[in-house]
């Protein structure tokens, strides 16, 4: 690694390894780390030609970025004539993968010191020798996982750099000076936080895992609260009993305005607003495969109690309310919330907890109320018949 500040730089087979803990604390949305080998003998869960497969899918959100002697081309998916799409030097970006392909779902694992509902998806990207697309900032937080080959990453200190758009549907910037010039290998991870700019640039053909977040700005934040008023919930209108004579008809009184504000702040500290952030923080883009024949509340118990097992469908990442410090006792799937006594919570966690589901896995018996949002997941798609 080409610093000589080794505060970038952790070496996960050391004595050490790498401590979540240590992380959060010195290095999460603070500055980037390269932690070498933090996947042990890792081994690619996807290759080239599975990409190319989901970027010909409609519903895939994928593209080709290529540099055709000095000049930059973006492809949108779906990708139909690679031949024409794949010129030069080229990278095949796939968003979502974690939804479409459950093999890549031990890549995400390590990184659940994070809560599932900061996760956005990952990303999976194909470069050829030299190619890549750019130094560019990002205003979310990710982890660059190494899969096959070798990649060169170099990123900067945050600061005032000069957008370029060398094409319509490609924003770069101009140079920076790195603070960081690595060449990663299978298994290395760069962690970048938001704001931080950086370029890779592969030195032979490689895979590149990209585990990103979402972080909400303002505007997002009050899409919830709008779209709660537009229901009815807790959208009062301005009153004023008891306001007192004012001379001038025209001057603005401080107290308006605050009596305005706090009318927002009610709103935004009401049960309504709490629970139309939590539907949308569960919210994933999750496809919807319904059943074309939909099972009934008693298969789903019959089946469990033969000793079947349940699992979420790939990239599904459920939250859990406890029901405690003002929040409910509540399930919440892509934008749903399932509601649940307390003697439920164990088989609720479970649930949560992504893992595999069958009748062993609690003491007590499962509740009606568990069944039938079981029934509906499975349903909607979001959960599955497990065959392990």
């Amino acid at each position: 690694m080409r610093t000589n500040d080794t505060s970038y730089f952790i070496d996960a087979q050391t004595g050490k390894g790498f401590d979540a803990d240590t992380f959060l604390k010195h290095y999460w949305q603070q500055k980037p780390v390269v932690i070498k080998q933090f996947f042990t003998d890792f081994d690619d869960p996807i290759d080239e030609n599975d990409l190319a497969g989901l970027a010909q899918e409609s519903e895939v959100d994928a593209r080709v970025i290529s540099n055709v002697q000095g000049n930059w081309h973006v492809e949108q998916g779906p990708i139909t004539d690679f031949d024409h799409a794949c010129q030069g030097k080229w990278t095949l970006l796939v968003q979502g993968v974690d939804k479409y392909v459950p093999d890549v779902a031990p890549i995400l694992s390590p990184f659940s010191f994070v809560p599932h509902w900061r996760l956005d998806d990952l990303m999976v990207s194909f470069a050829t020798n030299g190619a890549g697309v750019g130094a560019h900032i990002d205003q979310y937080d990710v982890f660059l996982v190494q899969g096959k080959g070798k990649r060169r990453w170099r990123v900067g200190q945050p600061g005032d750099y000069k957008e370029v758009f060398p094409h319509p549907k490609l924003r770069q910037i101009e140079r920076f000076t790195p603070v960081i010039d690595v060449v990663v290998e299978p298994g290395d991870v760069i962690y970048v936080p938001p704001g931080w700019p950086h370029d890779g640039e592969t030195v032979e053909d490689s895979l590149t895992y990209s585990v990103g977040y979402r972080a909400p700005d303002n505007l997002q934040l009050a899409e919830s609260l709008a779209m709660m008023l537009d229901k009815g919930a807790h959208n009062y209108r301005f009153t004023d009993i008891g306001r007192t004579h004012q001379n001038n008809p025209a001057l603005v009184c401080t107290s308006d305005i605050a009596a305005l504000k706090q009318q927002l702040i009610d709103a935004i500290n009401g049960e309504d607003f709490t629970l139309a952030l939590l539907e949308a923080m569960s919210e994933q883009g999750i496809p919807e495969y319904p059943l074309d024949n939909e099972v009934s509340l008693e298969q789903v118990s019959n089946d469990l109690a033969a000793g079947m097992s349940f699992a979420p469908a790939p990239g599904v990442r459920a939250l859990l309310c406890d029901g405690k410090r003002g929040l409910p006792r509540a399930l919440y799937v892509n934008g749903s919330q399932f509601t649940f006594a307390k003697n439920d919570q164990e088989w609720f966690e479970v649930l949560a907890s992504g893992s595999i589901l069958n009748a062993t896995c609690c003491q007590d018996a499962p509740s009606f109320t568990f069944l039938e949002t079981l029934t509906t997941l499975i349903n909607n798609g979001y959960w599955e018949w497990f065959e392990g």
